[in-house]
């Protein structure tokens, strides 16, 4: 047995002891630590009794709610038949309408299409009337031209006649003078000075004529004229009257093809309706199915609350019935069992709501409790708060248990869970961490001194707090169960102690902790009375080599190369979801943090591969950007390979100014064997092979991460970030968020920060990983870090040590370790 090991190592074993005495006092020891194990394993099982009682209570409940939930559905379910049956005749009449509109539509065509050919043969007449006019107009002119041509024959025959009149008048003087010889003359010369009258008075009538009949071409062209202007007019309008025509017909064919769109959408849309009917009625048998599977699933439930009831009373039984046989028993009183373990000194404070340090949450997770709690496997499960419920869609209200105490013995009260998230979101507490609360509706105002309380916590009685969020958010009760978020007694706090209500109590030496088994912890007595954490710079592999330790964690080769094959030695390499990296200082003026060529070159500069292979042993895996594959899986995420000429081309590509200049890396004080040390001293190497100049600032391990001293003293620092919890925007926001502490590189995209908001309102699970996604490629774009690896740690314990679990988180939980 590994105790008996470890007495025999103690300083204050006294050698001379006969073997049987010595055998006798440890085999009394073993029974003294098997009866305590005994009485806290009982207790356990009475306590997760109680706790399974209580889901099963709330089980009870939400089955009802469900089954009253299943009724008002159907009965909507039922309503809406209804309401698409009448929909679907509805539409089935205008199915008809749209029909008899397609007939009417197909009828105006035909007589607008009949309208346009009579139009159109209307308009050939009158361009026929028109030439045929244009045709009259020049006969007329043709008679108006011959008729002033007799005009000019008149005149000429005027001529002749006055010259005949002449003659005649002559032919009558000389016939005077002829005397009885010129009267047969004379009659002649009358009858042509007669004819020459009458020709002359015929000559005024056909002049006459001639102008009356010229008064009737003018009239008769000014007519042809007028007619010709109409028939164009005529013309014109018949024209247009075609394209109304046309497009009463471009109109109509149209409306046609509406109709026909509208009579297919309504067709289609009288089959879906048919298929929604039948859907819905599906769903109304699904309904009634489910109603009978609620009833049956609650009389199950009544079952296991009835047997968890007789199961309850047989774990009393059992506890009396311990109680009674190791009273019977003779042993020693148990000092209970000490385990002993290390942590690299790395923890700069021991305030749970100023802590962001993964080595830190070691200790603090194990003395300090919260609302709520994360089990070994990462999942949530009650803590202070025994039930809990959502009330409408942003309010969660919480049931705490009766009886829960802190350390000094006082009762825990919804009061005390209010105290402590004002303090953790408090301007003046100006915590890294008050971004796990700032969903809760009223911290922003708050936290900028706006107002006196935060609006959304509300105590509704000693045992119930309700905390109402600004917005739904599926993270936020695993915010709650991270030690951060830790439950302080405020009259402790008030005196300068923080004193809380986890498994141990915390007492904090120069160079170790001492953790103490609280009897009174609300979930049960731990298994071992006490825990010592040394903090040491050491190896942890040689401490454990030398029987210090009964169990560590490893996270590098050569620790891990000292334990491999040893005896009596149990390795169990186990990932966790975190990132190692190197961060820039994003608000440096360094020209090689300016240009994104540069940061991108840094990237293909980094061997990870070798890191992971020399300083790890290979307890990790590369990363290609911040989020852990457990996280989110992206196997399309590319990230940086290694690549010397693709970062020597990078760095030509952006311009030899940044060369000069060199890089300033910080670096931790006194800790020369540290994973951080190795990993930097490996980055110069790799750096300064593509011309990178480097400068080491060296400063106090426990000021390393102070985000101050980054912005002021260095272009770079390497890091981790260990998860909270599995959510991607619990890992994402401390980390790329404007203004937070935890924002180390003091990163700020508003790409970035407007796809965070908007992915914590997305509910589908598919779509709200595709968003994360988009943000990890983008940030990887940006690349304000050098993306390193993943860890993983070796779990190394001596056997006999049980219940040993590392959480996806990289935590042990204390109580649970159990030694044979």
């Amino acid at each position: 047995m590994f105790f008996s090991f470890k007495k025999r190592q103690a300083e204050d074993v006294v050698r001379d002891v006969p073997e049987k005495q010595t055998l006798a006092k440890q085999s009394g020891d073993e029974l003294a630590t098997l009866k305590h194990n005994q009485k806290c394993v009982v207790a356990k099982i009475g306590n997760k009794i109680e706790e399974t009682g209580i889901a099963a209570e709330s089980l009870i409940e939400i089955t009802d709610s469900i089954a009253g939930s299943v009724e008002r559905q159907m009965e909507s379910i039922d309503k809406v038949v209804d309401e698409i049956t009448q929909y679907s005749a509805l539409a089935q009449e205008v199915f008809a309408s749209t029909e008899s509109s397609k007939h009417i539509a197909r009828q105006t065509i035909d007589v607008a299409q009949e309208g346009s050919v009579a139009v159109g043969e209307s308009i050939r007449a009158m361009n026929e009337i028109r030439q045929a006019v244009e045709a009259a107009k020049s006969v007329v002119n043709d008679l108006n031209g011959q008729a002033a041509h007799i005009n000019q024959l008149l005149s000429v025959i005027k001529d002749i006649t006055e010259s005949t009149n002449l003659l005649s008048l002559n032919a009558s003087i000389e016939a005077a003078r002829a005397g009885e010889a010129g009267r047969g003359f004379a009659v002649v010369a009358q009858e042509v000075k007669n004819l020459a009258q009458r020709s002359d008075e015929s000559i005024g009538y056909i002049n006459q004529t001639i102008q009356e009949i010229n008064c009737s071409l003018a009239r008769t062209l000014e007519s042809m004229d007028t007619i010709i202007h109409r028939v164009a007019d005529g013309s014109e309008t018949a024209d247009g009257t075609a394209k109304v025509f046309n497009t009463i017909i471009d109109t109509v064919k149209k409306n046609s093809d509406v109709y026909e769109e509208i009579h297919m959408a309504i067709s289609k849309q009288t089959s879906s309706l048919e298929n929604v009917v039948d859907s819905t009625q599906s769903m109304g048998e699904a309904f009634r199915r489910l109603t009978s599977d609620t009833e049956l699933a609650s009389l199950y439930i009544q079952f296991v609350n009835t047997s968890l009831a007789a199961l309850s009373d047989a774990s009393g039984n059992l506890k009396n019935l311990t109680e009674h046989m190791l009273n019977k028993v003779e042993s020693p009183s148990s000092l209970g069992v000490t385990l002993r373990t290390c942590l690299p000194k790395e923890i700069s404070t021991f305030n749970p709501t100023m802590s962001s340090e993964f080595i830190g949450g070691h200790i603090l997770s194990n003395s300090h409790a919260g609302l709520l709690s994360i089990d070994a496997a990462g999942n949530l499960s009650p803590g202070i708060a025994k039930s809990w419920h959502l009330e409408g869609e942003d309010t969660w209200v919480f049931n705490l248990r009766r009886g829960a105490k802190f350390h000094n013995g006082r009762e825990i009260t919804a009061e005390d869970i209010r105290y402590t998230y004002e303090m953790l979101l408090s301007p003046k507490t100006n915590s890294p961490n008050s971004w796990c609360l700032q969903y809760v509706a009223g911290a922003e105002e708050f936290m900028a001194g706006r107002a006196s309380s935060v609006a959304g916590i509300e105590v509704l009685d000693r045992y119930r707090i309700s905390l109402r969020l600004s917005s739904p958010y599926s993270g936020f009760l695993l915010n709650l169960g991270q030690f951060y978020c830790a439950v302080l007694a405020k009259e402790e706090v008030e005196r300068g102690k923080l004193v809380g209500c986890g498994p141990y109590i915390l007492d904090v030496k120069e160079d170790h902790c001492d953790m103490t088994s609280f009897p009174e912890f609300f979930n049960g007595e731990a298994y071992a009375a006490k825990v010592r954490v040394d903090l040491s710079g050491e190896d942890p592999a040689d401490g454990f080599i030398a029987g210090k330790y009964d169990f560590i964690f490893v996270d590098n080769k050569a620790s891990l190369d000292k334990l491999k094959g040893r005896p009596e030695t149990v390795i169990r390499p186990s990932s966790i979801m975190g990132s190692y990296y190197a961060g820039f200082n994003m608000m440096s003026a360094s020209p090689w943090l300016k240009d994104v060529r540069l940061r991108q070159a840094l990237n293909h500069a980094v061997d990870k591969q070798k890191i992971i292979a020399q300083v790890l042993g290979g307890l990790g895996s590369e990363s290609k950007g911040p989020l852990p594959p457990a996280i989110l899986e992206d196997t399309g995420l590319r990230g940086y390979e290694y690549d010397v000429r693709k970062a020597k081309e990078l760095i030509a590509q952006a311009g030899a100014q940044a060369t000069g200049q060199p890089l300033r890396i910080l670096y931790r004080e006194g800790m020369e064997n540290s994973v951080f040390n190795q990993m930097t001293k490996l980055l110069v190497q790799d750096l300064e092979a593509v011309g990178v100049k480097c400068s080491l600032v060296t400063v106090p391990f426990k000021n390393y991460l102070d985000v101050n001293l980054i912005r002021e003293r260095c272009d770079l620092y390497v890091a981790r970030w260990i998860a909270d919890t599995g959510d991607a925007d619990n890992f994402l926001q401390p980390l790329f968020a404007p203004g937070l502490k935890t924002n180390r590189s003091s990163y700020n995209n508003e790409s970035v920060n407007r796809k965070l908001a908007d992915a914590m309102t997305i509910i589908n699970p598919k779509r709200r990983k595709e968003q994360y996604r988009e943000i990890q490629r983008e940030i990887v774009k940006d690349a304000p870090w050098i993306f390193i690896y993943h860890p993983s740690l070796g779990v190394v314990s001596r056997k006999g040590v049980s219940g040993l679990k590392l959480t996806p988180l990289g935590l042990f939980k204390y109580d649970d370790v159990i030694v044979e």
